[in-house]
């Protein structure tokens, strides 16, 4: 509010919504009476919702309450309808009114312990109503009610441009701010979701390769194979280095890697260029969204896939076939479902993602309102991704030992690829419990935080049913290295905690063996009697309430509703929000200043309370309000749910396709 003390914090206000307020500020300099009662009925609407109102608005309230009150008796007074000490009586609400007003002003930001003549000067408030103030407050006689009359339409017209005025170009530029705000996100939503749709149609393409379909023309997805022939179209238009060969076949070289598109386009160059426009994404530098916004996207759409964190019925795409069960209580995911993800994987390991990806898993695995499968497939992906480091752990102290072991020959040393290959034939015949974990770069590095001794404690601070499964793979290369003996026993004891000892002996079993059941449980009579006993209380409850109603109107001012009312759906209607009321934030259209109805006149005789000259109004105001008040400003902004695209239709379809598959 451009009076209150302190912007830093969203505020309770009195309003239902800003159409509401503008339409009091347009009422109450509309210089007509009927508005003007209007708007003094919806101030004192507001003061009942909040008994603490805005300086400006509380200050309005008042003074619109003694200029309605002195144009209804000052006819009446004039033709001897009422005595003329009633004149007095305005007088007195006018000079209480003025004070009220001058004592609010008071209290207001650094004005505190200063006089009200150096108030006034600096709130541009004429001196002459301060002194007029001293002398209804100490004199013996009040001031004659036309200069009362002066004083209080100079304050109105005071209120107009220093609160009321300023309020709405404030909130005017407020929209201005907001309408930028959601511009730069609406741009900032297309590029995320276009990032969406890249890892969907990613996903569709790989669950189309595994239901066993080979030619982008074979797919059943009318959509989908028009959108990998536009893919197809810009990647060979865009990139250099493109040749053909004797079969006609293309290639296109994207950041020095070859890729080969067959002359029959098939789904493997498709998920690959897929594959390269996803990591294009993520190395563009000039995008809207940082390096950080950019991780918890991918992140956040992974786990959003319903293939990466798959229900029951999708998790046995990725089993081995002939199996249609598959036991969640392995140490780490499904072999098919890693190596449907490895590309992603990988990926998110070269552009420093991964330990983001983990981070947010382990948030799930924490959370007690998500189910437990949806947890169990979170510790399993980390499970997972700490052996795959674990492997590399190893790997890397493997070469490291052939570097410096010193050889017969002098031959060359052994290309990149095949030195990977004899290394991980090593590593799998030392460690055979690693076959089945994603092959990492054994130039890659590995996260720091594994290694850290704090972070395993902090796991073991707040352990759950999950922790041992999880906690197991990061004892192994923690450092300072924990001995053998003492993982056993850490993991044990884990189990016992967790009530794990007990679930792992039968994993078919799901029934909760911490309840004890008696014999009441099995009791069908105690149970009849129990839904007896709930009938009778509830036909006895529903007599009493009758009891306590009934249809007589007690209070004459209350109206039957309407049967528009009657018939309306409430259920349907937002709570606080009444069928005529409007919760849509318009924008505010300034204020008309029409010509007034009513000739303001220069004598005193002839002035009337609360009409002013709209003319002089002004819409900025002339107080340095910075040197008054200590204002701080802080925008909040919400996430804005995205509409389902194409791309989740072509996924969920392709999901459907792959589940019947892998039926057949």
């Amino acid at each position: 509010m451009a009076l209150f003390a302190k912007r830093d914090d969203i505020k309770q206000v009195p309003w239902f919504s800003l159409t509401e307020w503008h339409d009091v500020y347009r009422q109450i300099y509309s210089n007509d009476v009927i508005e003007q009662t209007k708007a003094y009925e919806a101030l004192l609407v507001w003061k009942a919702r909040m008994p603490k109102l805005p300086v400006g608005v509380d200050c309005t309230l008042s003074i619109l309450q003694v200029c309605l009150r002195d144009r209804e008796w000052t006819s009446k007074i004039d033709s001897g309808e009422l005595p003329m000490y009633c004149e007095n009586d305005l007088s007195l609400m006018y000079s209480t009114t003025i004070m009220r007003f001058l004592n609010h002003f008071c209290n207001i930001g650094h004005t505190k312990q200063t006089s009200l003549f150096q108030i006034a000067k600096q709130l541009k408030i004429p001196e002459w109503i301060v002194i007029l103030r001293h002398q209804t407050a100490h004199g013996y006689e009040l001031p004659s009610i036309g200069v009362l009359r002066i004083a209080i339409n100079i304050l109105l017209h005071w209120l107009h441009d220093e609160y009321w005025a300023a309020e709405a170009r404030a909130v005017e530029k407020c929209y201005m701010e907001e309408a930028n705000i959601l511009e730069e996100e609406k741009e900032e939503t297309k590029e995320v979701q276009a990032f969406t749709d890249l890892i969907e149609l990613w996903t569709a393409v790989s669950l189309y390769i595994d239901a066993g379909y080979k030619l982008v023309s074979n797919l059943p997805e009318v959509q989908l194979r028009e959108i990998l022939q536009d893919l197809r179209a810009y990647m060979l238009s865009q990139y250099s280095g493109k040749t053909s060969d004797n079969d006609e076949n293309e290639y296109i070289s994207i950041h020095g890697k070859t890729i080969k598109i067959d002359k029959e386009y098939n789904l493997r160059a498709a998920q690959t260029l897929l594959l390269s426009e996803i990591s294009m994404h993520l190395a563009e530098n000039k995008s809207l969204i940082t390096i950080h916004k950019k991780s918890d996207i991918i992140c956040n759409v992974l786990l959003k896939n319903e293939a990466f964190l798959p229900n029951s019925d999708v998790v046995q795409i990725f089993q081995q076939k002939g199996r249609k069960n598959i036991d969640l209580k392995k140490k780490i995911l499904p072999p098919g479902m890693l190596r449907f993800w490895k590309d992603i994987i990988f990926l998110l390991h070269n552009k420093k993602i991964l330990d983001v990806l983990m981070f947010k898993l382990l948030n799930i695995v924490n959370q007690e309102q998500e189910s437990k499968g949806k947890r169990t497939l979170a510790t399993l992906w980390i499970s997972s991704i700490v052996y795959s480091f674990i492997q590399l752990d190893l790997t890397q102290k493997i070469s490291r030992t052939m570097e410096y072991k010193p050889t017969k020959d002098s031959t060359k040393p052994a290309a990149k690829s095949a030195l990977s290959q004899h290394l991980k034939e090593l590593v799998h015949y030392s460690h055979p419990y690693l076959r089945n974990v994603l092959w990492l770069d054994i130039s890659s590095t590995i996260p720091h935080f594994l290694i850290d001794i704090n972070f395993l404690s902090k796991l073991l601070l707040h352990v759950n049913e999950f922790s041992a499964r999880l906690i197991e793979p990061i004892l192994k290369f923690v450092s300072p290295r924990i001995n053998v003996q003492a993982r056993k026993h850490l993991s044990n004891l884990l189990k016992i905690y967790t009530f794990q000892k007990y679930n792992d002996e039968d994993s078919n079993n799901d029934i909760d063996e911490r309840k004890i059941f008696t014999v009441e449980d099995f009791d069908v009579s105690s149970t009849r009697n129990k839904v007896k006993i709930y009938k009778k209380e509830r036909t006895t409850k529903k007599k009493t309430a009758d009891l306590l109603t009934d249809q007589i109107i007690r209070n004459l001012h209350w109206k039957p509703a309407s049967d528009t009312l009657l018939s309306y759906q409430w259920v349907e209607c937002p709570i606080g929000l009444l069928p005529w009321q409007m919760d849509s934030l318009k924008s505010l259209e300034p204020l008309k200043l029409n010509p007034s109805k009513h000739s303001v006149s220069i004598l005193d005789s002839q002035i009337i309370a609360g009409i002013i000259n709209r003319k002089s109004l002004k819409m900025q105001s002339r107080i340095k309000w910075e040197n008054v008040l200590r204002k701080k400003r802080r925008t909040t902004r919400q996430e804005r749910k995205r509409d389902k695209s194409i791309a989740d239709v072509i996924m969920n379809r392709a999901l459907e396709i792959a589940k019947k598959t892998d039926t057949m």
